[in-house]
């Protein structure tokens, strides 16, 4: 029963030691970020008032895009320098090919005090299979 008693104070002590803060604003990050399919995206974008943000290469995007997307390379040095220069009052609308790196970057303008954030789930696969807007 001792020994019992004493496990729990070294779980219990150890637990709070550990640091919360990356985890809470990894969770909160999330949250703020919307994954959307292609048709809620789609009428997220023909509201007019977002902005529509495409983090592929500029090798992929010579492949064709949704119209009227911005490009900011996910794997540029000054990527993060660049993101961070979007405004934090718009609605941002993020898509990259398979959606993986446009969550990342939703997160990461999430954690940095954006909140109007969403993410085409997926990627431009299904976007573009189902026969949305692409140049």
């Amino acid at each position: 029963m001792k020994n019992l008693a004493l496990l729990l104070l070294f779980i219990t002590s150890v637990l709070a030691c550990t640091p919360k803060g990356e985890n809470q604003s990894n969770e909160e990050a999330a949250n703020s970020v919307v994954s959307l399919d292609e048709k809620e995206f789609s009428e997220k974008l023909s509201s007019g008032k977002a902005l529509l943000v495409d983090v592929r290469t500029a090798e992929e995007i010579a492949s064709g895009k949704i119209p009227i997307a911005i490009s900011v390379n996910f794997y540029r040095t000054d990527f993060q320098d660049e993101i961070l220069k979007l405004p934090k009052e718009q609605e941002i609308l993020i898509y990259c090919s398979a959606g993986v790196r446009s969550l990342q970057a939703s997160e990461f303008l999430a954690k940095n005090g954006y909140s109007k954030i969403y993410h085409l789930e997926g990627g431009l696969g299904n976007w573009v299979r189902k026969g949305y807007p692409f140049e």
